[in-house]
């Protein structure tokens, strides 16, 4: 070798042996798809905050010239100190902003109706991941208008409705399969919570919890979640600022292990609230269903009603607090978990808001209204937390210093129990309130609203678990089939009537008559399978005129039989009858000797199937 030259070594780089260990193919194909879910779902959380501020200046500040007053971290962009509500405004007003918002969605989506969280359910299970793209745009209008002009209802709903919507428009553009359609519908819905909650992770965690009713996750959509709920909280809070909704509540903290007991307290009183909740809101729901008026006017008279017991509530409390039953109720739920001191609204007021927004909010939703029932849960359960603190506070001072933390861990507990969403729930109050130091009196609270609650849920189209979702109901179908072998269902004593191969096919007509067999296997010596035939097959022959004296059992049987052994999975038992569509399968020792044991049916493993899923749930 000359002096000064090198010897150059190049190590062969398979790349696509690369793209394939480190999944980077499908690495790229979620963070782009979900990546653009999130960009949709953050522009439009600004455009719906946009429009919500524009509805509220109008329907508030210039009809009913009074403004409740908002979130710490969200204050509304305008106020009227010293004014009081126009009081036939009150009633006038959010019936006028339910006619508008019933006109358009009757007549151009009418899927756009009631809560949005739950459309996005009923797409993901039921719809192979379709929405309309209409429900966007209708959605949001339609709920501003609901929202902004005093209707109890939340955000949450329509944002997530807006969210899936989008997210169903970007699997058709990209003709994506169905599997992926519907990731990304979960994934518009945490794009859109995430940014205008301000809460990514909750964000994320929601919409991969909140399409079940039991404890149970789907696993497939938390990773595409969370790229679209990181994309459109950094868009929503680069406009709107990085820090929480609620302000003021970063100092509590749970020091004092006596407290757990009026949180127990806490625990129950939510949790039997929230399936009060649910019961009226379903009760509502029916009633409202089955008036015989046109469907644009029901939202019209829950918004009215609405109005009237917010008014009614006022006037005999005397305390503009009292008009939490109207609109967000953020307000009320701000000065409840105040961190100066105990200072807030009284237990009077604090009682009828939560009751009455019970109620206000299943008029304004359940008669067709558009919008969410989140926010309106936690401003009940934050009623209902304060409303407790307080009284523990007058009776337990040195234990109870602070109602704050008692209206916080009241949002957990009411929502978690009314939606079966505990983990997500957790994080999301975190993520609200910015305070995590509450979590040990919130698993407590959350705990027992699960408990005693989990039968009821304010999402009707949740299933229990992915076993019983139509997404995955084949897939584990499969995985239960797997761990059950042929040798375990099928009945060695059953009778099989079987033919030889040169039996002519008048006894074979006589044998068919007179058995319910639907396929007949043709053995031989020692019960050896050659072949089989099934009634479909006998019949291309049987009115052939001249054939009965010549065809014989092997010329209308098929001697590429499917078979299985003993030892064989019942999965794979089904993948055979589903390859050739038929309903039964011989049974042999083994491959070698052919010898035919008995015969497996379709209905024999559906059966073995169900038994297994019973045995399971005992378990």
């Amino acid at each position: 070798m000359a002096q000064g030259e090198r010897r150059r070594f190049r190590i062969p780089v398979d790349m696509g042996d690369i793209v394939e260990r480190f999944n980077l193919a499908r690495t790229w194909h979620w963070f782009g798809m979900a990546g653009l879910v999130g960009v949709a779902g953050g522009l439009a959380a600004l455009l719906f905050h946009w429009l919500a501020e524009k509805g509220t200046l109008l329907f508030w500040g210039f009809l009913i010239g009074w403004a409740p007053t908002g979130p710490g971290g969200e204050p509304l962009p305008f106020s009227t100190p010293g004014a009081e509500p126009r009081e036939l405004m009150l009633v006038v007003v959010p019936a006028v902003g339910a006619l508008l918002s019933a006109l358009l969605v009757y007549r151009l989506a009418p899927e756009a109706a009631g809560s949005g969280t739950n459309q996005a359910i009923i797409a993901y299970h039921q719809h192979r991941g379709q929405m309309r793209r209409r429900v966007s745009w209708v959605k949001m209008l339609a709920s501003v208008l609901t929202v902004a002009s005093g209707g109890s209802a939340g955000r949450e709903g329509p944002i997530a409705q807006i969210g899936g919507s989008l997210g169903s428009l970007v699997g058709r553009v990209f003709s994506l399969s169905e599997r992926d359609r519907r990731i990304l519908v979960m994934a518009g819905v945490a794009a859109g919570i995430g940014a205008i909650f301000r809460a990514p992770l909750a964000g994320a965690l929601f919409a991969a919890e909140v399409l079940y009713s039991e404890p149970d996750i789907e696993s497939e959509v938390v990773i595409p979640a969370l790229i679209s709920s990181i994309v459109s909280y950094s868009i929503y809070c680069s406009v709107h600022g990085f820090g929480h909704l609620f302000t003021g509540t970063q100092d509590f903290a749970f020091e004092e292990p006596l407290a757990l007991m009026p949180y127990l307290v806490l625990g129950f009183v939510v949790a039997f609230g929230a399936v009060a909740f649910v019961v009226v809101f379903e009760t509502t729901t029916r009633i409202f269903t089955r008036l015989s008026i046109p469907l644009f006017l029901k939202p019209v008279i829950g918004a009215a009603l609405t109005g009237a017991l917010g008014l009614l509530l006022w006037k005999v409390t005397g305390d503009l607090d009292a008009l939490g039953v109207m609109g967000s109720g953020y307000g009320l739920l701000q000065r409840a978990m105040s961190s100066s001191g105990v200072i807030g609204p009284s237990m009077a007021v604090l009682a009828l808001v939560a009751v009455g927004k019970i109620v206000t909010t299943s008029m304004t939703v359940g008669s067709g209204g558009s919008g969410g029932v989140f926010g309106p849960s936690v401003v009940i359960g934050g009623a209902l937390g304060a409303l407790v603190g307080t009284f523990f506070h007058a009776v337990w001072p040195d234990v109870v210093p602070e109602i704050g933390p008692f209206a916080i861990v009241g949002m957990v507990g009411f929502f978690a129990g009314a939606a079966n969403t505990p983990i997500s729930t957790l994080l999301m109050v975190g993520d609200l309130t910015g305070n995590y130091s509450l979590l040990i009196p919130s698993m407590l609270v959350v705990s027992i609203a699960l408990f005693i609650g989990h039968r009821w849920t304010i999402y009707p189209d949740q299933v229990r678990t992915r076993a019983d979702s139509p997404a995955h109901r084949g897939e584990f179908m499969m995985d239960v089939l797997a761990d059950l072998k042929v040798s375990e269902v099928y009945d060695p004593g059953r009778e099989v009537h079987t033919v030889h191969p040169e039996t002519r096919l008048k006894p074979i007509m006589d044998l068919v008559v007179g058995t319910h067999q639907q396929y007949f296997p043709v053995v031989m010596n020692e019960d050896r399978l050659v072949g089989i035939f099934s009634l479909n097959d006998l019949r291309e022959v049987l009115y052939e005129e001249g054939l009965a004296e010549l065809v014989v059992a092997q010329d209308i049987a098929t001697n590429q039989v499917l078979t299985v052994c003993p030892d064989d999975s019942l999965s794979r038992a089904l993948q055979l009858l589903t390859v050739k569509n038929i309903d039964e399968l011989p049974v042999i020792a083994d491959e070698e000797s052919s010898k035919l044991l008995g015969v497996l049916s379709r209905r024999d493993i559906i059966a073995a199937y169900h038994r297994r899923l019973a045995e399971m749930e005992k378990r």
